[in-house]
């Protein structure tokens, strides 16, 4: 008897995990017997923001090689170890972490499940055999961005709206702000932080304050706060733009939004699996870095207005093209952290 009611409340456990914070399923009825089983955890989808490139990827690997899929968005973050354990127990072998918000969920899981691969997207994560991390170097798209926006503003103030305070969103403050010093060492740079990926109002509110106090570009690193900030760009009026991320989300403002500093992570997320069905290729312990070089981060310009692509003279894309070139080249030293801010400041004084 205790054996079975043991089982009936792991069932109803099972059960109700699979409908925390809402859930997807990638279709696994069209892959084959013996397909690998990938499976997602995130927080939101359907915001344009750095989940649903993960998710477009996945679909591709989907459609094109055959992979079964399943993911569930997770709200609360005491959630994510035992939502990982359900993928598990569905039949997922290669789990997917996009956050930084499951890292110990997902270190926790993966410990017990030393079989399970997992894909760690947010920071590097070194120790763990079964656990193959990304970092980026968000702070080389950034710096373009940054010099992008010093370049065109007409008022020499230009600001940024970020999310949380963590090693990523860092890396973006300081290597927007550097790259506005490195073209314009009199441009003012103010970048606010929203402590949410999610609140789209903040995500106005802090780009409004910005333009009112006259900044005339404002680029967002927020997840779906991003959403906010180009609507806070068209209430500015004339005159005011921004710059977008993820993709480059430029649908969702294309008056405003002209160029985006963006992860190209759904290409990135095929073509590990891709490389891990051929041939097994699958780099746990360590973490991969990358940036400009490797294609893993970048700066894409509008492609859904003409007009205000044409607004950027010719000198300054040639200048963010040098720029690029002296970065992947190794001889600027893009910063992410204060320190190697004011070190990299001093150097250009």
């Amino acid at each position: 008897m205790k054996k079975l009611v043991t089982v009936l409340l792991a069932a109803v456990l099972l059960l109700s995990l699979a409908g925390c914070g809402g859930s997807g399923n990638g279709g696994n009825e069209q892959a084959g017997d013996g397909a690998l089983h990938v499976g997602m955890i995130c927080e939101s989808l359907g915001t344009q923001s750095f989940n649903d490139d993960v998710l477009a990827g996945l679909q591709r690997a989907q459609e094109e090689l055959g992979i079964a899929l399943d993911y569930i968005e997770v709200s609360e973050i005491s959630d994510a170890a035992n939502s990982l354990r359900t993928l598990i127990a569905q039949g997922c072998t290669f789990m997917v972490v996009p956050s930084a918000s499951y890292r110990d969920a997902m270190v926790e899981v993966a410990t017990e499940y030393t079989d399970v691969k997992f894909l760690y997207l947010a920071a590097a994560e070194e120790g763990y055999d079964n656990i193959m991390s990304v970092e980026y170097r968000e702070n080389e798209g950034a710096f373009l961005g940054g010099a992008l926006a010093a370049m065109m503003s007409k008022t020499g103030k230009i600001g940024a709206v970020l999310a949380v305070q963590e090693p990523l969103q860092v890396r973006f403050q300081y290597g927007f702000t550097a790259g506005a010093y490195t073209v314009d060492p009199d441009c003012q740079v103010t970048t606010m932080f929203t402590n949410s990926y999610s609140d789209t109002n903040l995500g106005k509110e802090m780009a409004s304050a910005l333009y009112s106090q006259g900044a005339d570009y404002v680029s967002c690193f927020a997840g779906a706060c991003n959403l906010g900030v180009f609507n806070a760009a068209s209430e500015a009026g004339d005159g005011c733009y921004c710059l977008g991320a993820a993709t480059g989300q430029f649908d969702q403002n294309p008056d405003k939004i002209i160029a985006s500093v963006v992860k190209p992570i759904d290409e990135a997320i095929f073509n590990v699996l891709d490389a891990y069905l051929k041939d097994g290729t699958f780099v746990g312990g360590t973490a991969s870095v990358w940036g400009l070089a490797e294609n893993g981060v970048t700066l894409r310009f509008t492609t859904m207005n003409d007009e205000l692509l044409a607004s950027i003279p010719d000198e300054v894309m040639d200048k963010i093209e040098e720029l690029k070139q002296q970065i992947i080249d190794g001889t600027i030293q893009v910063p992410g952290t204060q320190e190697e801010f004011e070190t990299y400041k001093a150097s250009v004084q």
